[in-house]
């Protein structure tokens, strides 16, 4: 086992209403690449000083990020994918978010990542935890009592699928997440996050019930409330009934893929508590290029924000 250490900070300031009675926003966001403005030597291609990422360029891109999500993601809870430090997570605050009432923040890493899953909050987490072993990337667990209920939120950031080698890699760590889900069964729970698989594609790691599922499937998933249960996760953004917003989250080889999504355990579908209420991609004119695909961020030009669109979820309390 990898023994791993959270990086965990709490804003912590004059308390502000977290948000409206009986209602519970969460949303994930693959932010593309996001360095701080000091080098330390591991930074990817295009995001080093040499290549003009600057600390001028990094305090506008943060400024224009955390417009972004003030303005149009405004989740109570947000997991942030591709994080390179703590850093960037309280620059964000201190760039206006703050003042929308994210107080709290943290990321999960074990030090020999060069990006990582992180999040701003609203609300202040009754425990954080980060579960990793050899090989995978750290899974961020947050635990919340927010309006007299008990929830979990996973954020996870699976491996690209662009090396075949990280196929293995990839179905362990969501059998792990897996295995915590079901060890929490005490509380409602959300998964959050970028898990490069696409649930309507054929394949053992992130596969829709019962369709495209086997007895090998990692973790599955459906479109259809009646049929989620212990073993099976919701995923509203497969739904019929759900208006996305976008065809896919991220665009790849010319065609669109739900790579990023928020699914929940079957208490979001049983009459009490948090029920799921709505899912959608923000797809705003400036995230996108001029054929509506995702933009990524240019260091060069300073444009875009990221090659995948936010998603966000509603949950609102039961009667």
């Amino acid at each position: 086992m990898k023994l791993c250490v959270l990086l965990i900070l709490f804003c912590l300031v004059s308390c502000q209403p977290s948000s409206e009675g009986g209602v519970l926003t969460v949303a994930s966001y693959n932010a593309y690449c996001l360095f701080d403005s000091t080098g330390d030597g591991d930074e990817f291609d295009g995001f080093c000083k040499n290549d003009g990422y600057s600390e001028a360029v990094y305090d506008e891109r943060i400024r224009n990020l955390a417009v972004l999500l003030g303005k149009h993601v405004d989740a109570d809870i947000i997991i942030l994918e591709e994080v390179e430090s703590e850093i960037v997570l309280s620059d964000l605050i201190e760039s206006g978010l703050r003042k929308k009432g994210y107080l709290h923040y943290g990321l999960a890493s074990s030090g020999a990542e060069t990006i990582a899953v992180g999040f701003l909050s609203r609300i202040k987490p009754g425990a954080v935890r980060i579960h990793s072993f050899e090989g995978e990337r750290p899974i961020l667990e947050l635990s919340f009592t927010h309006h007299g209920q008990n929830f979990t939120v996973f954020g996870v950031h699976l491996i690209s699928r662009l090396d075949p080698g990280n196929d293995e890699i990839r179905y362990g760590q969501l059998r792990h997440l897996s295995s915590l889900v079901d060890e929490r069964d005490d509380s409602f729970v959300i998964v959050a996050g970028d898990f490069n698989a696409d649930p309507r594609s054929e394949g053992d790691v992130l596969s829709e019930y019962p369709w495209r599922c086997s007895e090998n499937t990692a973790m599955a998933v459906s479109a259809d409330p009646g049929r989620v249960s212990d073993d099976i996760l919701y995923a509203p953004l497969l739904d019929d009934e759900t208006e996305p917003g976008a065809p896919g989250t991220f665009f790849f080889d010319g065609s669109w893929l739900l790579y990023d999504s928020i699914m929940t355990t079957v208490d979001s579908v049983d009459g009490r508590g948090f029920e799921h209420d709505s899912t959608r991609i923000v797809s705003r004119f400036e995230m996108l290029d001029l054929l509506g695909r995702p933009l990524a961020f240019d260091p060069s030009t300073g444009n875009g924000f990221s090659d995948h669109l936010p998603v966000i979820a509603t949950f609102r309390r039961s009667c």
